[in-house]
């Protein structure tokens, strides 16, 4: 039996499994993904490394190879998984890491137009003099 979703307001009429994106939804596809690239490179890398289908089929080199393409696509499909998911909209907001680089450029521009007109105010003119 799995553990209750730690989200219950996404949980599906009480039965304390989330009503959609639980465990089993998001696990499975990147993992069958991740079997059939393995099994494919497996099996590609255990007839190459034993000379074609004539000679015996190097099965360690096989289970290797099927070991590295499984483990490497898995963790390329789940940076990529998480590099799509959109962040809330409460982390655009604030001040410090949160603001967007653009705003504070525009700031700290009109910061120094303003000092800079203030400075040709102090000299009683366009300055050149």
């Amino acid at each position: 039996m799995s553990a209750p979703s730690p989200r219950p307001s996404a949980d599906r009429a009480g039965s304390g499994r989330p009503a959609r994106g639980g465990l089993r939804t998001t696990v499975k596809g990147p993992l069958v993904f991740s079997a059939v690239l393995g099994l494919i490179g497996g099996v590609i890398a255990g007839i190459t490394a034993s000379g074609g289908t004539q000679n015996p089929l190097r099965v360690d080199i096989a289970l290797i190879a099927f070991g590295v393409f499984f483990m490497t696509s898995l963790v390329v499909v789940a940076m990529l998984q998480l590099a799509a998911r959109e962040n809330p909209d409460h982390l655009s907001q604030g001040s410090g890491v949160n603001r967007s680089s653009e705003e504070m450029f525009r700031k700290a521009a009109a910061e120094r137009r303003a000092q800079a007109a203030a400075e040709r105010r102090e000299q009683g003119g366009t300055g050149g003099d």
